[in-house]
C-alpha cells in the first residue's frame, strides 16, 4: 500500500456498535454503495474496492450515541471530485437528507448521519498546490460555502449505484471532553503533529497529511465515557506499515495516560480517558 503525503500511518475501518443491524447495513450497502465483505447474525463488514471501511456489530444498549464521547465523523474520502459528485448526485436524487456541506480548503467536503445518528463525512481532498500550508507545516482549513450546483451536475447517474472502488477512510474525527490534552496524546501516542489548532478543537496528521485524526469539545463538557457495547464507536482502525514501528509507538507509549494493552503479536489498543478505543495494527 502506498502511504500518500509522507505518512506513516493509515486509516483503517471504523467499526460501530448499531442496534438494527439490517437497517444500518441496508443504509451503508445500498444508500451510500459500499459492498458487503463479510456478513453474520451479529456483524457486518463493508468496503470499496475489497478494503475494509466499515464494521456494524449488533448491540443490544440503547444510548443515544451523540450523549457520549466517541465519534463525531467518520470520514470517507473519494478519489476524485467526480466521484464525489456522482455520490452526491445518487443521495439527492434519493432524498437522503444531509447535514451540510462545506469547502474546507484543502477539501471539499458533504456532511450526513446514518440511521443512528453516526457522523459521516464525504470528502474530496484538492490537489496539495491549492492547500495553504505554512512554512513551520502547519495546514490551514477554512469552512467556505460548497459550490454544491458545480459538484451536483458534475455527478453522473450509476444504475446500480456503487461507491467509487478506490474510496478510503480519510480521517476519523472524534468527540472528547478536553481538545487540547486528547491532541497531545494522540500526537503521542500515534506519532502525529499539529496542522491546525483553534480553541475546543485541533486537526492532526502524519507527513504532510491536512489531518488523519481530529478532537473536539464542542459536544460540551458533560457527556458520557464510553461503555463497552454502547451504540456508536466502538473502535477505530489505524495501520501501520510495519512491526518495528508498530512496537516503537508501544514502546513509546508506555509511561503516557492511557491503556495501552496488546491484542495480538500484530496489533495493540490504545483506550484514552474518554474511553475511546484505537486499535493500531500493521496493515493487513
Amino acid at each position: 500500500m502506498v502511504y500518500q503525503y509522507n505518512s506513516q500511518v493509515y486509516l483503517a475501518e471504523v467499526a460501530l456498535n448499531v442496534k438494527d443491524l439490517e437497517s444500518q447495513t441496508a443504509f451503508y450497502h445500498q444508500l451510500l454503495g459500499l459492498e458487503i465483505l463479510n456478513q453474520s447474525e451479529k456483524e457486518v463488514l463493508l468496503g470499496a474496492g475489497g478494503k475494509p471501511l466499515v464494521r456494524l456489530i449488533k448491540t443490544d444498549d440503547n444510548s443515544n450515541p451523540k450523549q457520549s464521547y466517541g465519534l463525531y465523523h467518520m470520514a470517507l474520502l473519494l478519489p476524485t471530485r467526480e466521484d464525489l459528485a456522482n455520490l452526491f448526485k445518487h443521495l439527492l436524487d434519493l432524498k437522503i437528507p444531509l447535514v451540510g456541506g462545506a469547502d474546507h480548503g484543502y477539501s471539499e467536503a458533504i456532511y450526513l448521519e446514518d440511521l443512528e445518528g453516526n457522523g459521516i463525512e464525504l470528502y474530496r481532498d484538492k490537489p496539495v498546490a491549492e492547500w495553504d500550508i505554512r512554512e513551520d507545516g502547519r495546514i490551514i482549513g477554512v469552512t467556505e460555502e460548497l459550490s454544491a450546483q458545480d459538484i451536483y451536475q458534475l455527478g453522473k447517474e450509476i444504475e446500480p449505484f456503487a461507491i467509487a472502488s478506490g474510496t478510503r477512510m480519510g480521517h476519523v474525527h472524534l468527540s472528547v471532553k478536553n481538545s487540547l490534552e486528547s491532541s497531545s496524546f494522540y500526537q503521542e501516542s500515534l506519532g502525529l503533529e499539529d496542522k491546525f489548532t483553534i480553541p475546543h478543537a485541533s486537526w492532526i496528521a502524519s507527513g504532510a497529511y491536512h489531518h488523519h485524526l481530529a478532537v473536539n469539545e464542542w459536544g460540551g463538557k458533560n457527556l458520557v465515557r464510553r461503555k463497552h457495547g454502547m451504540m456508536g464507536l466502538a473502535y477505530y482502525v489505524v495501520e501501520v506499515e510495519n512491526k518495528e514501528f508498530l512496537v516503537n509507538l508501544f514502546t513509546q507509549a508506555q509511561d503516557r495516560q492511557g491503556q495501552f494493552q496488546w491484542i495480538s503479536s500484530s496489533e495493540f489498543s490504545v483506550t484514552d480517558k474518554d474511553s475511546i478505543v484505537t486499535r493500531v495494527r500493521v496493515e493487513n
